[in-house]
């Protein structure tokens, strides 16, 4: 069985290349040896984001990435307008943040956390070499498209 992924953009302000996405979260499943799951994958502004937030984890802020487990499937929110926001903090590209939250939200979801230093720690580590196996194999210029 192969994966079955959805993604869609809810944030206008930021045009996403949904099929890129997609074909990357195949490659992200991959790696993690996931090729069956079942993911989707909904970008939203900081203020959609916050909403979420404050119902479902009982926060009052906006924040990068949720990710959800909905019975057999797989849910991964991720603020937009914070990812290109934060490159910018960060000194990196849009686009590499925003795939960045792409793999940091589905590592959540197939168990790393961090909460913990040392579960961060491992998290972080995974996720870099999954960002640079990616960043190896292909350009992420296409994340975003131009109005």
């Amino acid at each position: 069985m192969s994966a079955c992924i959805a993604v869609s953009n809810l944030n206008k302000k930021h045009r996403i290349n949904e099929r890129f996405v997609r074909d990357i979260a195949k490659r992200i499943l991959k790696a993690l040896k996931k090729d069956d799951a079942k993911l989707e994958i909904v970008f939203l502004s900081d203020a959609a984001i916050k909403r979420v937030n404050e119902k479902y984890k009982h926060s009052d802020k906006a924040t990068d990435v949720l990710s959800f487990e909905l019975g057999s499937c797989g849910q991964v929110l991720i603020s937009s307008d914070m990812a290109i926001s934060n490159s910018r903090v960060w000194s990196t590209t849009p686009e590499k943040e925003l795939i960045l939250y792409v793999i940091h939200g589905m590592l959540h979801l197939f168990g790393y956390d961090d909460k913990k230093i040392r579960d961060r720690s491992r998290m972080s580590r995974k996720q870099d070499s999954i960002l640079e196996m990616l960043c190896a194999n292909i350009s992420l210029s296409k994340v975003l498209t131009r109005r």
